[in-house]
């Protein structure tokens, strides 16, 4: 009996030790864990599926710095560019070097647009992410907003994932609530859910962390895109809906998430080129609609959509979108890209309705470059 007390002893100093441990890392990590767009130091590497994307590069690199950005390191005194929007400047299946930030960053890098710059070096950092509408964008980028001071240029490329949420909440015709689950905003924040159990530790968490950290690993995967393949056949197959009803709602809350993120944005940085979300802007051939995948009643990736948009009704909602994101940024005093109306059409460029192709990119980049070093009026 005398030696169960000792020991009852020191296993409840040991557990109590143990909950003031995790609760002080919960209330760490709520003050200093910090909110960033992508996980910090991932690195992953991607073998694309051959048959799934073959106008795509077979091999692609992910890199993410500590800020949470797709890019290098930024190294002070860099002209600082922040690239944000959806999937299509995410560019999820493209390398890094030839990602949309990645052009840019090059395209920016040249002698003669430093010196128009007036800097020594440029960094492009991405932040984008895919199916982030301007609602969404608004609230991943406030709260790490600090973090950065003062930004040279914001580039945003956005609109897409604005109208594809209305199609996938089947087009509502008054307010709807749409709630983002906070990993879909943030690759990595401080927000748990925390729990007792050996995963759900704020412990773990920190431990994550600092492995990430000191000890980055790169993650390696085959066959990325294969789904893609079942997707296609799954649209082709599908019926389609010709008819939507009035988009008003849709296009007016896009404006109004647009006008706050562009508020916000205002306050970090003098310059801001909005570029219009581009699309396959005429009628597709067959072999081009065997490529389209997207644009359904429903989240693909959560479970079978069933019914998809027409090309002609998604075509039509994109060009309010980008009638409406062109008014905006031009009242807000921003450059204004009319992208649409600059990228050819075609497998050249798309790789399905919406998302970039290599050569897509670097049309895109050339395009953005060119309004970051355009004159100011």
């Amino acid at each position: 009996m005398s030696l169960l007390l000792p020991a009852a002893a020191v296993i409840g100093g040991t557990l109590a030790l143990g909950v003031v441990a995790e609760l002080c890392a919960r209330a760490g990590l709520a003050r200093f864990g910090g909110y960033f767009p992508l996980r910090p130091f991932l690195r992953q590497r991607f073998e694309l599926d051959r048959e799934a994307l073959p106008m795509l590069e077979p091999v692609v690199h992910w890199s993410v710095n500590s800020d949470g950005e797709r890019g290098p390191e930024y190294e002070p005194g860099s002209y600082r560019v922040m690239l944000a929007g959806g999937s299509c400047v995410e560019s999820y299946y493209l390398d890094q070097p030839t990602s949309v930030a990645g052009r840019l960053e090059e395209l920016l890098s040249t002698p003669e647009a430093l010196g128009s710059l007036g800097a020594q070096a440029v960094h492009v950092g991405s932040v984008a992410r895919s199916r982030m509408t301007c609602e969404q964008l608004d609230a991943m980028l406030e709260p790490g907003l600090a973090r950065y001071g003062k930004l040279d240029c914001v580039v945003l490329m956005i609109g897409a994932s604005d109208m594809i949420r209305w199609l996938e909440q089947s087009t509502p015709t008054e307010r709807w609530a749409d709630p983002a689950p906070n990993n879909h905003l943030w690759g990595l924040h401080p927000r748990g859910p925390f729990g007792w159990s050996p995963g759900g530790l704020a412990l773990r968490a920190l431990a994550v962390r600092l492995k990430g950290k000191l000890l980055p690993e790169e993650v390696r995967r085959t066959g990325v895109g294969k789904r893609m393949i079942a997707n296609r056949a799954h649209r082709a197959n599908s019926p389609k809906l010709d008819e939507v009803p009035d988009p008003a709602i849709m296009v007016d809350r896009f404006e109004a998430g647009l006008t706050r993120l562009l508020e916000r944005l205002s306050k970090i940085s003098d310059r801001i080129v909005v570029a219009r979300q581009p699309w396959f802007n005429r009628v597709l051939t067959p072999e081009e609609e065997a490529w389209t995948w997207n644009f359904g009643q429903g989240v693909i990736y959560h479970k079978p959509v069933e019914v998809y948009y027409s090309h002609r009704i998604v075509g039509d909602l994109m060009q309010l979108v980008a009638d409406r994101c062109g008014e905006v940024a031009r009242a807000h005093g921003c450059v204004d890209i009319d992208t649409p109306a600059l990228l050819e059409p075609g497998l050249t460029n798309y790789y399905d309705y919406i998302h970039f192709t290599p050569a897509g990119a670097e049309r895109v980049a050339e395009l953005m470059a060119d309004a970051v070093l355009a004159p100011r009026s």
